[in-house]
């Protein structure tokens, strides 16, 4: 089961993000119409000290509503999955890590969505003098494995890579 591209339109490109819209033609000769969210892909990390994960509480405007999450971000042009990894830990968290080890990548949205997160477990903490984003609120919260993985089962934790990752951290660590 194949997709040929046959047209693409630009229908917006943004600082973040870009829509396409492309004519696709499906194997048996059938004509349809495909929305396309491009993202350059994102990194999240499981900060992890041996007894807790650093979690953050943000405003999500899309979602509108403040969430509990892992800890993430875009990839900027040129920048690689570790690189941001390492970049984004200190932006939202403040912390270090002198450990890393690469975890799962997903798709979030592949329905219309390019992009893929890569997980990360980062470790051997370290706290460094605050030097978070001016275009953000963020606020640090730790949790243990066994509250992290309630929250997920109380609905305090919704989305999707945080539950992924969560998983992932408990069912490596176990």
């Amino acid at each position: 089961m194949t997709e040929r591209t046959v047209s693409t339109q630009r229908a917006f490109e943004g600082r973040l993000i870009n829509l396409r819209v492309d004519e696709v033609e499906l194997d048996d000769g059938r004509r349809a119409r495909r929305e396309v969210v491009e993202h350059p892909g994102a990194v999240a990390m499981l900060a992890w000290d041996g007894e807790r994960l650093a979690m953050v509480r943000q405003w999500r405007h899309a979602a509108g509503q403040e969430l509990l999450e892992i800890p993430a971000g875009t990839m900027d042009p040129g920048e690689d999955a570790p690189g941001t990894a390492a970049r984004e830990l200190r932006e939202e968290t403040s912390l270090a890590a002198a450990s890393w080890e690469a975890g799962p990548r997903f798709f979030t949205a592949p329905g219309f969505c390019t992009e893929v997160i890569q997980l990360f477990l980062a470790s051997e903490l370290s706290e460094l003098q605050g030097v978070s984003e001016p275009d953000e609120q963020i606020e640090l919260a730790w949790m243990s494995l066994p509250d992290a993985l309630a929250a997920i089962d109380s609905g305090a934790v919704t989305d999707a890579k945080s539950i992924a990752g969560i998983y992932w951290l408990a069912r490596r660590l176990a």
